[in-house]
């Protein structure tokens, strides 16, 4: 590698790694101050088949959540029924937890465009299945 060449990684690669600080989840920004009022409601991914409603009394119910998953990439186990939710903070942002029966499920949240998103990482997160849902009502 010629001088020059050098140089730019020298200064390109603390460029990158700053940038890459700043998203999260699916590179989208964490959300920051999301408050209850703005969960409310039902939840939809159609790409892995999730519906996730979460109510003022912090009760929940869902359907389709992606538990585990095989080397294939084959969803293996999903979780439905009723729980509860909860907020809390995550690091530099926020996490929405799901409680179905004794399992917990961590939700990312996170900010497209300004749009309020909740993502799940499902199975090994270098593999990147992600399962965004949004609001629908």
């Amino acid at each position: 590698m010629n001088s020059r060449a050098w140089k730019w990684a020298l200064i390109s690669a603390p460029m990158a790694l700053s940038v890459s600080a700043c998203t999260g989840w699916g590179g989208y920004p964490q959300a920051k101050n999301v408050h209850d009022s703005q969960l409310i409601g039902t939840w939809r991914a159609g790409d892995c088949g999730t519906t996730l409603t979460l109510r003022p009394d912090r009760s929940a119910s869902a359907t389709g959540i992606p538990a585990d998953m095989d080397l294939n990439g084959k969803i293996t186990r999903r979780l439905s029924g009723d729980g509860t939710w909860e907020i809390h903070k995550s690091g530099a942002g926020q996490e929405l937890d799901v409680t179905i029966g004794d399992e917990e499920t961590p939700f990312g949240l996170y900010r497209d465009k300004g749009r309020l998103s909740v993502g799940l990482t499902v199975g090994d997160p270098d593999d990147m299945n992600w399962c965004t849902l949004t609001r629908h009502s």
